[in-house]
């Protein structure tokens, strides 16, 4: 069986306002997938559409306009350069991305999990590994439930210490249904959504590698495709996808038959 190839279809430029690294352009990250020998890049800047209400003042600037300063994007023979977005996914489940502007994408990552953004994402009184599983599973449950192109769309960073940084992530897993998580990537498998391997979302892997797979290995066994991410806001942080995913790829046992592709038509 052909290997899963190495990929970062999550990666962040200057015009994300949470990048402070000038240097962090277009062509910057395409140099270093091409050096890299990526079999695919994708930019995805945060994003909140104007069409949608509710953005905070943090993401009300970050809108297709100012994500579209980088088009058009530099090209490269050997490695496929897309144009997507991180948009929000915020307590009412409703993407902050109009359903008719997906189409001005090629990818669009989307977070389950931005519990840190209290009150726009994360309700009142979700302080427990216990409560913030059960929200994190009805979150994937609403979103499912969309009419949404989810051949286009990744569910970004599933196990990102943002999701609950007072506490281990670890045990937010753990406290996951284990056949509620399967009928949920069942869903997402048929759908044709992306599965997000993202290089900031292992940092308990030395101590927790089992605990933090269980949510990928539910992924793999309902049928679920993969994808990387280095989920970059610096130079220096796009070497994450080849120093860190290459063991969480070997320990899912992940294959060329697992490997998520961006659509190549917008």
């Amino acid at each position: 069986m052909k290997p899963f190839l190495l990929n970062d279809l999550h990666c962040h430029s200057h015009l994300s306002s949470c990048c402070r690294d000038e240097s962090m352009t277009p062509e910057a990250i395409l140099e270093h997938a091409a050096r890299q020998g990526y079999s695919a890049v994708c930019l995805t800047d945060h994003l909140w559409d104007r069409a949608i209400p509710g953005a905070s003042s943090w993401y009300a600037p970050q809108d297709i306009d100012h994500v579209c300063q980088s088009l058009p994007l530099p090209q490269s023979e050997s490695v496929p350069f897309f144009f997507g977005c991180e948009t929000e996914l915020p307590a009412n489940n409703i993407p902050a991305l109009a359903r008719e502007h997906f189409a001005r994408f090629d990818f669009v990552a989307i977070p389950v999990n931005h519990m840190h953004m209290k009150g726009l994402v994360r309700p009142d009184g979700v302080d427990t590994p216990e409560k913030m599983a059960e929200l994190v599973q009805t979150r994937l449950e609403r979103l499912l439930e969309q009419d949404l192109p989810f051949a286009k769309i990744g569910l970004a960073h599933l196990t990102c210490s943002l999701m609950f940084s007072e506490g281990s992530v670890a045990d937010v897993v753990r406290c996951m249904n284990e056949n509620r998580l399967l009928a949920i990537f069942r869903g997402y498998a048929q759908a044709g959504a992306g599965i997000e391997l993202n290089a900031q979302a292992f940092s308990e892997w030395e101590a927790r590698k089992e605990d933090l797979l269980l949510i990928y290995r539910a992924a793999k066994e309902a049928g679920c495709k993969f994808y990387g991410s280095s989920d970059a806001h610096s130079r220096a942080a796009l070497q994450g996808v080849p120093e860190v995913l290459p063991q969480v790829i070997a320990a899912l046992g992940l294959d060329a038959s697992h490997q998520y592709s961006v659509p190549q038509a917008r």
